[in-house]
């Protein structure tokens, strides 16, 4: 017997001895999510788990359609763009909140200004402040959003990162008042929360109909946080788990040859990558301002092998920090194939006949890091492996001490390389090539609605930067979702699952 048929053995002989509340009877869908909900406020969070339970608790003026990759009116019923960076948006009639209270255009500008203001310090501000002047209502169902300047992710910026709070909702300009008991707008509402136990939702009764999310035909849902996946196949064996995500491959390969578990592979937005200091930020000397350098360390990555083997599903290699189909990033660049030997080469002509030694700061995906550094050895380079906490590359990324550092950016499920325009721009500290020239053709695709000019521009900062090696690309993400038979689940275009939309067979 294999050692992955022991753990599933023994898996299914644990889960007799837990409780089995997933139940179709008492129309009760139980997610097992791998990290623990922190807080309900979904400004205050941008972790996947919290985009999730977000989409279920929180509406937005609009939502983008998937299948069009237009937005459509969500809260509002209709909006309209009065010229390139004003856009008036007419709500629906009836709109109200979970605790029954109507949603006005009051709120909609509470909650633009409360996003938008420093001292809030929510996890999305950033996002819209560079290009947000105001909301102000025009009648008592027409807001108006204004722009500085012309900018093409408004639209974008509004779906994903303006989430509707009720007036006052945050009294005293306390940041934590939606932590623990949250009112929103959104097809379920929350009934419970404890950080060790989970969520507890309930179908929303009051939520408005035409709009592009579904209400849901599963009256409950409770999100629970089980971060070992061993418990995870125990509860989905036993009947106490239903749905589970961003699960790891031999896992969910392994469960999806069960019979009373599905395996659903999808694609995720996400991509991983090695952002590399070519400005000599962190050392002005360092061998990574070599351009010659940059293109030996791509040409000496496998990434065939990484995403065959490690990656696994629905993970493709990438040339560039973007998917195909998203807008802006069908271009021809420069591809590194696999070449160790052309690797070794352009090191010597580089003045590294022997190699060097660097600093790699990685956060995720250790087996995956330790690999690109085992192919970096094989041409003489020694990449030192920095295993950092998230919170902990913030803060040597921001002091400007980081040579090359690992990055996973999802682009919030934006089809638009301007998503990502954060590694170009010249004032972030993601940006560790500072190329004016690059720079300038970000800046200027974000300053105009002129698609074919954006387009142009994303082409020629794409290709400089392929070109020059600035940055490592090396795949785009998976996703594993398992989940019973008896639930119907389909794979997000863009990696967020939607679990409103999941009904029973």
């Amino acid at each position: 017997m294999s050692i992955k048929s022991i753990l599933l053995a023994s898996a299914l002989a644990f889960s007799t001895a837990l409780p089995a509340f997933a139940d179709k009877a008492n129309d009760t869908l139980v997610a097992a999510f791998n990290k623990e909900v922190q807080t309900l406020d979904g400004l205050y969070s941008t972790s996947r788990e919290n985009l999730i339970l977000s989409y279920l608790t929180s509406d937005q003026l609009v939502e983008i359609n998937l299948e069009t990759g237009e937005y459509e009116g969500a809260l509002a019923e209709s909006y309209t763009w009065v010229d390139d960076r004003t856009i008036d948006f007419t709500l629906r009639e009836g709109l109200t909140f979970h605790d029954g209270a109507p949603v006005t255009v009051e709120d909609i500008v509470y909650s633009f200004d409360w996003i938008a203001d420093e001292n809030s310090k929510t996890r999305r501000g950033a996002f819209i402040r560079g290009w947000f002047d105001s909301a102000v209502a025009v009648d008592d169902r027409t807001v108006r959003i204004t722009a500085k300047n012309p900018y093409p992710l408004m639209l974008r910026d509004i779906a994903v990162f303006v989430l509707t709070r009720k007036a006052g909702s945050y009294a005293d300009g306390n940041p934590d008042a939606l932590t623990q008991n949250f009112n929103g707008t959104g097809p379920y509402k929350v009934v419970s929360f404890d950080m060790g136990a989970g969520v507890t939702l309930e179908r929303f009764d009051g939520y408005y109909s035409g709009g592009p999310k579904a209400a849901g035909s599963i009256e409950n849902i409770v999100v629970r946080p089980i971060p070992d996946w061993g418990t995870v196949t125990a509860e989905l064996l036993s009947g106490g788990v239903n749905w589970s995500f961003n699960v790891p491959d031999d896992t969910a390969k392994d469960l999806g040859n069960l019979p009373m578990v599905d395996h659903t592979t999808g694609v995720s937005t996400r991509v991983s990558f090695f952002v590399l200091d070519a400005a000599g930020v962190s050392d002005p000397e360092g061998p990574l301002t070599n351009k010659l350098v940059r293109q030996a360390l791509n040409h000496a990555v496998n990434r065939e092998e990484i995403v065959e083997f490690l990656v696994g599903g629905s993970g493709r290699v990438i040339h560039s920090t973007c998917n195909l189909g998203m807008f802006g990033c069908d271009v021809d660049v420069t591809e590194y194939d696999y070449d160790p030997e052309r690797a070794k080469a352009l090191l010597a002509e580089a003045g590294y006949p022997d190699g060097f030694e660097f600093e790699l700061t990685t956060y995720r995906e250790r087996p995956i890091m330790e690999a690109v550094a085992a192919d970096l050895a094989e041409v003489g380079v020694t990449a030192k492996i920095n295993h950092v906490k998230l919170s902990a590359l913030y803060k040597s990324r921001a002091e400007g001490q980081l040579e090359a550092f690992q990055n996973a950016w999802g682009f919030y499920a934006t089809p638009d390389v301007g998503a990502i325009s954060n590694y170009y721009l010249e004032g972030s500290n993601r940006n560790l090539n500072h190329d004016a020239e690059v720079q300038g053709w970000f800046k200027a695709a974000l300053e105009t609605v002129d698609q074919d000019e954006r387009a142009a521009l994303y082409a020629k900062a794409l290709k400089k930067v392929a070109d020059e090696a600035y940055l490592l690309p090396i795949f785009q993400y998976s996703q594993n979702y398992v989940h019973s038979v008896d639930v119907t689940f389909d794979a997000p275009m863009d990696g967020l699952p939607r679990l409103n939309e999941m009904s029973w067979k």
